[in-house]
């Protein structure tokens, strides 16, 4: 059965009038224009109406619709917190709701209230701004807008950081989300635990997570050890933010019998030497490379990954080649619980 081809205005025109040809010319060119343009809109009216029948090609406000009906609402954009400490007079309390600025100009609140000790006391934050914008590293600082009596006007972020903050779902994401709920309740009828489960609940809990790779029986006969991977994160790690998140999702739609754990993947380093020839030895080839070896690694996240120099090979082709690979020299295999990570291309 082949495919359908909706016919374009000038196809319709001539067959019509090639149907018309004992017409008279005066008439049949009207005929012919007038008729594939209603036909050429008909048509289009169909073409649409095929693509609304599946949640891959349907267009967004279809697709709002289908996920109504498997429950599979889009990720909004996640607020970052995390813990950031606060110095002073000891018994000073940081009330909640208490303001302050961070490096990056966005405002922050406390979440709760704490009496200040004679160590730098934790301070739960968060920011508010949803969105990635708001994630701080370990040592920066956020500033009192209101002066708190007792209370030094700067805070350092804590070690973990303030995490956890993430744009919207990207629409081509959460379409594959439905479609792949659409294809289990069709199949399956429900989620029951697998390790597909696992990976397809990981995902549905916070817009940075890319996948998860599911452990059965890790920690113990009847455990399931669940690792996030994050591919837009550093070294594709979750933050606590988003394991908190992922933790509080599992809690909602795992089986209450299930035992189950959270932890961040470990990593693999995936590392690559490579000779260019002079003439092709730019910038720009340089980070072309990069970028194509990157997304072969990004779209590992079984785990069972294994990546080939053959693979290497292809990806580094995109760009040129006019180049030497000097390692790797053998496939690298993941371990059990390992993610594959590309450190920075090493050129010789």
């Amino acid at each position: 059965m082949t495919d359908y081809v909706r016919p374009s205005y000038v196809d319709l025109k001539a067959r019509i009038e090639a149907d018309l040809a004992a017409v008279p010319a005066v008439l049949r060119v009207a005929l012919s224009a007038a008729l594939s343009r209603a036909w050429h809109s008909q048509h289009g009216h169909l073409d649409w109406i095929a693509k609304q029948c599946s949640p891959l090609t349907c267009e967004l406000e279809r697709l709002y619709d289908w996920a109504a009906l498997y429950h599979v609402d889009r990720l909004g954009a996640a607020t970052a917190s995390g813990s950031a400490l606060a110095t002073g007079n000891v018994g000073t309390p940081l009330l909640v709701g208490t303001a302050m600025r961070g490096q990056n100009g966005l405002d922050y609140t406390v979440q709760a209230a704490v009496e200040l000790g004679a160590a730098p006391t934790a301070v739960t934050v968060r920011c508010a701004a949803a969105g990635s914008a708001g994630n701080l590293a370990a040592g920066q600082t956020l500033t009192l807008i209101d002066p708190v009596p007792g209370c030094s006007g700067t805070l350092t972020v804590g070690a973990g950081g303030i995490s956890g903050g993430a744009e919207e779902e990207k629409v081509d994401d959460w379409r594959l989300r439905v479609a792949e709920e659409w294809q289990v309740v069709t199949k399956r009828g429900a989620r029951s635990g697998k390790p597909d489960d696992y990976r397809y609940w990981a995902r549905s809990a916070h817009p940075s997570v890319s996948g998860a790779l599911v452990q059965p029986h890790a920690l113990g006969v009847g455990t399931v050890l669940v690792r996030p991977i994050c591919n837009a994160l550093e070294s594709r790690q979750p933050t606590q933010g988003v394991l908190d998140a992922v933790a509080a999702y599992l809690y909602s739609v795992a089986p209450a019998t299930s035992d189950w754990r959270l932890a961040a993947p470990l990593v693999r380093p995936v590392n690559v030497s490579i000779d260019l020839q002079t003439p092709v030895d730019s910038a720009e080839n340089r980070a072309a490379i990069q970028g194509a070896l990157a997304s072969i690694v990004l779209a590992e996240m079984s785990e069972s990954s294994v990546l080939t120099p053959a693979e290497i090979d292809v990806a580094i082709a995109t760009v040129t080649s006019a180049y030497t690979r000097i390692a790797p020299m053998s496939d690298i295999a993941v371990s059990a619980g390992e993610v594959l990570v590309l450190v920075p291309v090493a050129w010789i």
